[in-house]
């Protein structure tokens, strides 16, 4: 699971009904928020094995964060990759689209500072507050 440095107790998830991607809290009961990071850190997929698609990243800033089938994206095969960045203060990186290392996955909702409750999207690391941009990868207890 990939939960949110900032709202702890919410994880990403992929949605079972269309292609988006959203933020939900913890349930270890959805396959749907359960990922399986393949690369190393520098580099990696999110798969979702209950979806069957990969996470990827759509362009632009706060662009959509969506379910691909692997290898399928039209921004060519780095938008469905990520990295994480380096370890925060509150312990906790930065979820980053390797496409472009400057936008990063967004917990917050565009209204206010709370889990967003809209598809997943991007946000630049210097449009706002950057707790909202970090998670941590965790095992379901």
């Amino acid at each position: 699971m990939i939960e949110s440095g900032t709202f702890h107790g919410y994880v990403l998830c992929a949605s079972p009904n269309d292609e988006s991607v959203w933020l939900q809290p913890i349930s270890t009961a959805n396959p749907y928020c359960m990922w399986m990071e393949l690369g190393a850190s520098s580099q990696f997929t999110l798969l979702n094995l209950a979806k069957g698609q990969v996470m990827a990243y759509t362009g632009g800033n706060q662009g959509a964060v969506v379910m691909e089938v692997p290898g399928a994206s039209s921004l060519g095969a780095n938008a469905q990759l990520w990295s994480w960045g380096g370890g925060e203060d509150w312990g906790a990186s930065a979820l980053q689209s390797f496409w472009d290392s400057g936008q990063n996955v967004d917990a917050m909702s565009p209204a206010g500072d709370y889990p967003r409750t809209d598809p997943v999207h991007t946000r630049g690391w210097r449009h706002g507050y950057q707790r909202e941009l970090t998670w941590n990868a965790i095992t379901p207890a």
